[in-house]
C-alpha cells in the first residue's frame, strides 16, 4: 500500500531521470525500530506517540513491512463502524490493522476495550493493531489535569491506551547516530540536506517542510503578502486547537479568517483576493505538505503547525463560529477541547448542545461543565441522578460509578460543603483500593483530592501526612516526571504554606517550577500556575513588593500565551489585592475594578471568583466610603453569596463576618 495513503507525511520532491518525482525519501534506520518490530512480531496492541512530523507513521510502516511483510494489512477509519470493524478483524487470521492518528477512535462512540479484545482474541490467531498518536493528544488521556473529570468517554479512551502497555516514544530530534546515517547516506539528497539542520529541528520535520512551512505563515503576514491566506490558515489551525480534527468547509474558515486579519492590522495589509489566498495556502512546498491540506471541497491545517509552542489564544468570536457549523458529536469534542483550555462557557455550551441531541455521554460531560464554570451545586444536583443510574445498570463497584462519586465529593468541596466531600473522599478511597487497587491511577488521584480538601477543611497537619504517604507510591507508579506527580508535589507546597512553615512550602513549590519548566516547558499552564503559587507564598513571607513583581510579569506571559483566560484573571485580581496592602488603594481599586468588568463577562456575576473579586474590591475601598454605603454594599454582596454559594461556603461565612464587623 502507498504509504502516504496510510499517513506518511510526503517529502520534498527530486526526480531521476525516467522515474519521475519520489514523495517519499530514502528510510533512515531509527533508533526505536528493532524496539517495534518486536512489538509488532509479538502481535497485539503496538502504539507509537510523538510530536506531529517526528517520523511516527513512517517508522510503524517500515516496521511492519519488516516484521510482518506477508499480512493482511486494514486500513482504519475513525468515521466507518467501528463495531463492524473489530468483527471483520476477529474473523482475521493474520493481519494488521492500521490506526493512524488513533485519537480519532477515542471520540464517543469509538473503539473500546472490548472491541480491542474482540480483534486480538482467540487461538492460532497472529493480529497487530499498530497505532500512532500526537505526544499532545496522548497526554489528554495519560495526564489529564485532576480538576477535569473521570467522565466515561475520557476514562474508555484511556483504558484503551492502557490496554496498549508502554507506547513506544519516538523523539521530535534524531539521535547523534540516526544523524549520521542521515548524512552518510547516498541514496537521498534530501536527507543530508535535512540532516543540516538537525541542531535546530527534527530530520523527518525538515523532510516534510514543516519549519519552511512555519516560517511561510509567519512572513505571510507582511502587507503585500499574503496576510487574508495567513488568516485563513489561522482560523484553519484554530479549529484543530478547539477540537475539531476534520476538514472543514471553506465557508467556515472565510467567516472565522476576519477577526485574525483584522487583529493583524486589516485593509492596511492589502489582503490579496480570497481565490489567491487559498491557491498560496495549499500549494505544496517543494512538492511536500502545504499549509492548508484540500481534502474533497474542505481544508485541513497541517498538523506540524497546531503543535507550535506559543500560538496565541484562540478568540471567543472563534468558539462562537465553530460551535455554531459543527455537528452535535463534534460539539462534544470541541466541548472537551474548551474544558482544557479552560474555557467553561464555551465547553458548557458544547455539551449542552450535543446532550440535547443524544451523543453519549454529554449528559454527564455537561454537569462538568457546569461545575466548572462555577455552579458547583447545581453540577451536583444533576450528577447525583447519573450516579444512581450507574449504580443501577453497572454496579457500584463498576469505574464509572466511582467516578462518579469521586466528581460529586469534588464538587460538594467547591461548593464549600466540606465534610461531606471529606467524608465521601475516605470512604471512595477505601472503595478504589478494594476494587481497582492501591496503586491504580485512579486511586492515587482519589487519595490527593483526599488530602486536598482536607487541607481546605482546616487539618493541614493530617493532609500534609496524607501527601508524604502519597507522594512516594504515585512516584513509584506513574515515575518523577508525571504530571499528576507534579501536581501533587505542587499540592504539597501549598499545604506546607498552611501549616505555617511558609519557607519550606515555597522551597517546594520552587523546585516543583524547575521541573515543570525542563519537563513540561515555561509556557504550559501547569508551570504558569505554580509561578502564581510561588508568588501568592512570596507575599505571604512579607515580601509584598517582589510578590507583585513576580505577578506582573506572569500577568504578561498569561496574557499573551492564555489570553483572557480564568487563571489570568486571578492573577490580576491577586495583584489588585496585594497593591491595597501596600498602601496603594487608587491603583488597586483601578485594577479591581477592570478584573470584576472581564471576571463578569468570563465568568457570570454569580461565580465564586466575581463574588470574590467584588470582596476584595469593598475591602480596598472602604477608606473611600461612608460606613453605611459599605455596609449596604457588603449585605448586597452577603444575599448574593448566599444565593448562588450557599451559606456554608468559606466566602459567603467571610463576607457575613465582614458585614457583621462593618
Amino acid at each position: 500500500m502507498d504509504p502516504i495513503s496510510l499517513g506518511v507525511h510526503p517529502a520534498a520532491s527530486r526526480r531521476h531521470p525516467g522515474l519521475g518525482a519520489e514523495q517519499v525519501p530514502a528510510f533512515v534506520e531509527r533508533d526505536r525500530l528493532g524496539d517495534v518490530v518486536q512489538r509488532i512480531r509479538r502481535g497485539g496492541f503496538v502504539l507509537i506517540v510523538g510530536a506531529s512530523t517526528a517520523g511516527k507513521s513512517r517508522l510503524a510502516y517500515e516496521a511492519m513491512r519488516v516484521a510482518v511483510p506477508d499480512f493482511l494489512l486494514l486500513q482504519a477509519r475513525p468515521a466507518e463502524d467501528l463495531q463492524a470493524l473489530s468483527s471483520a478483524v476477529g474473523a482475521a487470521r493474520r493481519c494488521v490493522v492500521w490506526l493512524d492518528e488513533f485519537d480519532q477512535f477515542l471520540r464517543a462512540g469509538g473503539l473500546t476495550v472490548e472491541m480491542v479484545k474482540t480483534m486480538l482474541a482467540g487461538p492460532e490467531r497472529e493480529v497487530v493493531l499498530l497505532a500512532s498518536m500526537r505526544s499532545k493528544e496522548y497526554d489528554r488521556y495519560s495526564a489529564r489535569q485532576r480538576d477535569v473529570t473521570d467522565a466515561a468517554t475520557w476514562r474508555a479512551g484511556r483504558e484503551v491506551l492502557l490496554h496498549a502497555g508502554e507506547p513506544v516514544e519516538l523523539d521530535r530530534l534524531w539521535s547523534p547516530q540516526e544523524i549520521s546515517q542521515a548524512q552518510g547516506t547516498d541514496r537521498d539528497p534530501r536527507l543530508k540536506a535535512a540532516a543540516q539542520a538537525s541542531d535546530r529541528f527534527g530530520i523527518a520535520e525538515v523532510l516534510a517542510a514543516g519549519p519552511q512551512l512555519h516560517n511561510d505563515w509567519i512572513h505571510a503576514w507582511q502587507a503585500n503578502e499574503h496576510p487574508r491566506g495567513a488568516a485563513l490558515v489561522a482560523a484553519a489551525v484554530d479549529c484543530r486547537r478547539m477540537g475539531l480534527h476534520r476538514p472543514v468547509s471553506i465557508s467556515l474558515l472565510v467567516s472565522m479568517h476576519e477577526v485574525y486579519l483584522s487583529a493583524r492590522g486589516g485593509a492596511v495589509l492589502r489582503p490579496e483576493l480570497l481565490e489567491d489566498a487559498l491557491a498560496w495556502a495549499t500549494a505544496p512546498v517543494q512538492g511536500a505538505s502545504s499549509l492548508l491540506l484540500p481534502d474533497q471541497g474542505n481544508y485541513l491545517a497541517f498538523d506540524y503547525l497546531i503543535d507550535l509552542p506559543g500560538l496565541p489564544a484562540i478568540p471567543e468570536s472563534s468558539w462562537g463560529a465553530l460551535l455554531a457549523a459543527v455537528t452535535p458529536q463534534d460539539a462534544f469534542d470541541v466541548g472537551w477541547a474548551a474544558v482544557d483550555l479552560m474555557r467553561p462557557s464555551v465547553a458548557l455550551a458544547a455539551f449542552d448542545t450535543a446532550r440535547r441531541h443524544g451523543v453519549p455521554d454529554a449528559g454527564y460531560a455537561h454537569a462538568i461543565a457546569l461545575g466548572n464554570a462555577g455552579q458547583p451545586l447545581p453540577a451536583v444536583r444533576l450528577l447525583r441522578p447519573l450516579h444512581q443510574q450507574r449504580d443501577a445498570q453497572l454496579g457500584p463497584d463498576h469505574p464509572d460509578t466511582l467516578a462518579a462519586r469521586h466528581d460529586m465529593a469534588r464538587y460538594l468541596a467547591e461548593a464549600g460543603r466540606l465534610s461531606e466531600a471529606v467524608t465521601l473522599l475516605d470512604r471512595l478511597a477505601l472503595d478504589r483500593q478494594r476494587v481497582q487497587g492501591p496503586r491504580h491511577t485512579a486511586t492515587l488521584v482519589t487519595r490527593s483530592s483526599q488530602a486536598r480538601f482536607l487541607r481546605e477543611f482546616g487539618d493541614a497537619p493530617q493532609a500534609l501526612r496524607l501527601f508524604r504517604e502519597l507522594l512516594p507510591d504515585m512516584t513509584a507508579v506513574l515515575g518523577p516526571d508525571h504530571v499528576d506527580v507534579l501536581l501533587a508535589r505542587q499540592e504539597m507546597g501549598r499545604t506546607l504554606a498552611h501549616t505555617g512553615r511558609t519557607a519550606d512550602g515555597l522551597a517546594c513549590l520552587t523546585d516543583v517550577l524547575k521541573d515543570q519548566e525542563r519537563l513540561l516547558g515555561a509556557a504550559h499552564p501547569h508551570t504558569l500556575s505554580t509561578r502564581f503559587e510561588v508568588a501568592l507564598l512570596v507575599a505571604g513571607s512579607g515580601d509584598l513588593h517582589n510578590a507583585i513583581g513576580q505577578l506582573q510579569a506572569l500577568m504578561v506571559d498569561q496574557e499573551r500565551i492564555l489570553g483572557l483566560h480564568s487563571r489570568t484573571l486571578s492573577t490580576r485580581h491577586q495583584l489588585g489585592r496585594l497593591l491595597a496592602q501596600t498602601g496603594d488603594p487608587d491603583r488597586a481599586l483601578e485594577v479591581l475594578a477592570e478584573v470584576l468588568r472581564d471576571q463578569e463577562r468570563f465568568h457570570g456575576p454569580d461565580h465564586p471568583r466575581t463574588l470574590a473579586t467584588r470582596y476584595d474590591q469593598l475591602l480596598a475601598a472602604r477608606h473611600t466610603h461612608e460606613p453605611q454605603e459599605t455596609a449596604a454594599l457588603l449585605a448586597a454582596l452577603q444575599e448574593d453569596c448566599h444565593r448562588a454559594l450557599g451559606s456554608a461556603h468559606p466566602l459567603t461565612r467571610r463576607v457575613t463576618t465582614a458585614t457583621g464587623a462593618s
